[in-house]
């Protein structure tokens, strides 16, 4: 049995990495769908949607209207120094790493979760699924 849920976050990033036009702050509507497996799911109810919802959500949304930004970014730095709020992170904000460190922190937080995927925007979406799965 597999229960899938959507999300959404708006967020503003910059990833240096990736040219020109993605090396400049900008922001998304980023769109989530969480993929949790029960494999062994004999019984009625596998899990509530909202348990899920409330495991994903306070992940999710911790991230909304926020600035997501490598901690080593030079920028990373001032916003520092004059005490502006934004979410540091320890990797270059691809959304290839985001998939990963969501992935990540909501099996942290017990989701059986198997597979995330993640899209900046309308016609751009990654899909993480740890091989081991």
């Amino acid at each position: 049995m597999v229960i899938q849920k959507k999300y959404h976050f708006y967020a503003a990033h910059r990833n240096k990495e990736a040219g020109e036009k993605c090396g400049r702050i900008h922001g998304h509507t980023y769109k989530v769908k969480v993929h949790c497996a029960f494999p062994d799911f004999k019984g009625d109810v596998a899990m509530l949607f909202g348990d899920i919802d409330d495991i994903c959500e306070s992940v999710i949304k911790s991230f909304d209207h926020y600035f997501i930004l490598h901690d080593e970014d030079p920028l990373a730095a001032l916003l520092n120094s004059c005490g502006e709020p934004f979410i540091p992170v320890p990797f270059v904000t691809s959304a290839e790493n985001m998939a990963r460190h969501l992935f990540d922190l909501l099996e942290e937080e017990g989701l059986p979760i198997t597979k995330i995927e993640i899209a900046e925007t309308e016609s751009s979406n990654v899909v993480y699924q740890p091989s081991n799965l």
